[in-house]
């Protein structure tokens, strides 16, 4: 017998009233902000999900606001980057994975759930049950999907140390004197959210949830949202011409320059294709058509259950060969062939769609 639970997404995180703070402020906000709120909130859940912080503490020379310290979810100091055109290598930190993609499955089917008023219930489902989540249309109908997620941009942590430097060294501090700093959240170009002491409640979600729902900060949201929205384009069109395609994730490997000029270690990418936005992975495409695939042929006589994929964002890099092909695929089954006198034929009620919805903050589809 199956072992499963369903519950609702965030239940279980101390900071999730913030997160739907967060969440219910921007479904008021033009939908060009989804995506990248996501990827804040992912940034926030990477910072809490990251045991030991400190350890990865180095000082850094470019940080902006007072602030002199930095960790990074890439292998690139983005503060040196951008402030120097420097390609400093800085070990990225790693959240625990299976703690993670937990955290990001959840984090997305909450904000379908918010954002999306098509679905009156949005559960996650844990376990071995064949579906990561179940949802219910607003006509009735129950939905069993396949989640893959992943941010493109993870904003790096910013510390306020006693250790600064002119050089990247690693800071020496121990949990106790590290819960005492104040920190932000780098969103680039120079601009930084404030998040208060480390020790804080609710920290790192507090802060940000305050700071996005203070109308003074509008202009400021809406520079973020713009570098955001240019480092998309760059992952997209693979345009390495561009400053803000080595900030996103899966940009490789540096240019010759870093190695040559900077001493970038030889074997190091900044992010690997491991880190694909959205489910841009080809791994996660290809078990995510087979997952819905199953889901519908399990339950292909009943009526009432659809199926869909569910991700931040869609593949932009691979959409065109690994997902469009299954858009408008329908299939059946061969005890569904019914016959005449000259040919064999399916009803249309007992063709099925590989998935009937393509669930995303950006593009969805939804039949």
């Amino acid at each position: 017998m199956k072992e499963y639970n369903i519950k609702e997404p965030l239940i279980d995180y101390p900071w999730k009233m913030d997160a739907i703070r967060i969440i219910n402020w921007l479904k008021e906000q033009p939908k060009e902000y989804r995506a990248f709120v996501f990827d804040l909130c992912m940034s926030l859940a990477y910072i809490d999900s990251t045991s030991g912080l400190e350890r990865h503490l180095q000082t850094c020379p470019s940080c902006p606001s007072g602030f002199n310290s930095h960790i990074g979810f890439i292998n690139l100091c983005s503060p040196c980057y951008e402030k120097n055109g420097t390609w400093q290598y800085q070990k990225a930190t790693k959240p625990q994975s299976g703690a993670l993609g937990k955290l990001s499955s959840e984090m997305i089917l909450k904000f379908v759930e918010i954002l999306f008023d098509e679905f009156t219930e949005v559960y996650s489902i844990g376990g071995t049950e064949t579906a990561d989540a179940r949802l219910v249309h607003k006509d009735g109908k129950t939905i069993l999907a396949e989640v893959k997620s992943a941010p493109l941009l993870t904003f790096p942590l910013l510390v306020k140390s006693n250790q600064a430097s002119d050089k990247h060294l690693p800071c020496t501090l121990t949990s106790s004197q590290f819960r005492e700093l104040e920190s932000a959240i780098y969103m680039h170009n120079g601009e930084a959210i404030p998040l208060g002491t480390v020790k804080s409640d609710n920290w790192p979600f507090q802060p940000v949830a305050d700071f996005l729902t203070n109308n003074a900060n509008k202009e400021r949201i809406i520079s973020m949202s713009n570098i955001w929205n240019k480092a998309r384009l760059a992952y997209e069109n693979k345009d390495r011409n561009s400053p803000f395609y080595y900030l996103a994730n899966a940009s490789g490997g540096p240019p010759k320059i870093a190695k040559e000029r900077d001493g970038w270690p030889q074997k190091e990418s900044i992010s690997d294709s491991k880190t694909s936005a959205g489910m841009d992975r080809t791994d996660d495409i290809k078990k995510g058509i087979y997952q819905v695939l199953k889901l519908g042929v399990i339950n292909k006589d009943n009526p009432n259950i659809e199926t869909a994929l569910i991700s931040n964002l869609p593949a932009y890099r691979h959409r065109k060969d690994y997902v469009d092909p299954f858009i408008e695929l329908l299939w059946s089954t061969e005890n569904s062939l019914e016959k005449n006198d000259d040919f064999e034929y399916i009803k249309k009620d007992n063709l099925k769609y590989i998935f009937d919805h393509l669930i995303t903050l950006d593009s969805p589809i939804l039949r």
